[in-house]
């Protein structure tokens, strides 16, 4: 029994030492540690032990902090420079977060066509509905004439209504007294327009647009056909009415002579003259509208013989010279393009019947007027 007892107090006496914390130091006297045992060798061919596991809070040894210390991070530097980044490695991809963008709702609307822009083709040349010859081309022999013109009434109408038209001589050409001839020649209506503002005269009338007193003031103009003509010559002077004389422009008949019918308008003075002075369609004081009837054509000229034709005038306040003749032509050649709604074809310099003769003889005695 009491071999018992012994047995137990000395195992109990070893289960204390074993839960001390038993510490040696080096030269204390005590008997040297013992060494853990190593483990059994792994025979040939078999797998080695498991690696040991390893608690992550064992990686870190805590650094403790003296009291009164503030902690130091990591990578914090220890000199007092500022802390550094961490370097970024240069072969990492750097990914940016999209963004999101609002998408609009508006429906959109699709881009129009262009069309096809087609030239359109050239127009053709429009033919001329008459020809004349250069302002001033006065029959050779007739007179020295006037180059320089302008239109000097812009808004004219044409005189004659509806009928065909040529501005001509009726001293110089045909018929006229000076050639000799019929006035009904076909050749009068054929021929192109011809200027005869300051042909000669018998009379001693002027202007500063001629370059010589004694001329013509005004333009002579042909009207209808030879066929018309030759009918009007068969009729009584007080039964002629074959063509109309219209106004040229808005104002008031401001007298009625022998043989001369005077438009006063703004600006210009148009006389008319060798109408039908038994027919007349105005009187003396009385305003007419651009258009309307003033008589007819015939050849009045207070019992002196002329040609079946109108004499027309244009008598205008000029700044140098005061009321005076100016040249009617290119007036009258531009209302006749208008009233056609055709050009004009100017011709080259011609000089026209006159060609075989430097000037005309006026027979002796003859008196040239109108």
């Amino acid at each position: 029994m009491r071999n018992l007892l012994a047995a137990a107090a000395v195992a109990l006496l070893l289960t204390s030492m074993a839960a001390c914390d038993f510490v040696r130091y080096p030269g204390d006297g005590g008997p040297e540690p013992s060494m853990p045992e190593a483990p059994p060798e792994t025979p040939p061919g078999a797998p080695g032990p498991p690696p040991p596991v390893v608690d992550d809070d064992e990686l870190e040894t805590p650094v403790e902090t003296p009291e009164g210390e503030t902690p130091v991070e990591p990578g914090t530097p220890t000199d007092g420079t500022a802390p550094q980044p961490d370097p970024v490695d240069s072969t990492e991809e750097t990914t940016t977060p999209p963004v999101d963008v609002p998408v609009d709702e508006t429906p959109v609307e699709p881009e129009p066509e262009t069309p096809v822009v087609v030239p359109e083709p050239e127009p053709e040349p429009v033919a001329p509905v008459f020809s004349y010859y250069q302002p001033g081309a006065l029959l050779a022999g007739s007179g020295g004439g006037f180059p320089d013109q302008i239109v000097h009434a812009p808004g004219l109408i044409f005189p004659i209504k509806s009928a065909p038209a040529v501005l001509q001589s009726q001293v110089f050409a045909f018929g006229g007294g000076v050639a000799g001839g019929d006035q009904c020649d076909p050749r009068n209506y054929s021929a192109p327009w011809r200027d005869n503002f300051c042909e000669t005269r018998s009379a001693n009338r002027k202007t500063p647009f001629c370059p010589v007193a004694k001329i013509h003031q005004g333009q002579d103009i042909r009207v209808g056909t030879a066929t018309d003509c030759k009918t009007l010559r068969g009729q009584t002077a007080d039964a002629r009415g074959m063509h109309e004389v219209v106004a040229v422009e808005d104002g008031i008949i401001s007298s009625i002579s022998t043989y001369t019918v005077k438009l006063r308008a703004e600006g210009s003075i148009y006389n008319y003259m060798h109408l039908n002075m038994k027919r007349l369609a105005v009187t003396a004081g009385q305003s007419v509208k651009a258009g309307d009837l003033i008589g007819y054509v015939s050849n009045d000229f207070g019992g002196t013989p002329t040609t079946i034709h109108l004499h027309f005038e244009i008598i205008q306040n000029t700044a140098d010279h005061g009321w005076v003749h100016v040249p009617p032509y290119l007036s009258l050649v531009s209302a006749y393009e208008r009233r056609e709604n055709g050009p004009g074809e100017q011709l080259e310099p011609d000089i026209g019947i006159a060609s075989t003769q430097d000037v005309f003889v006026i027979p002796e005695g003859y008196e040239i007027i109108e």
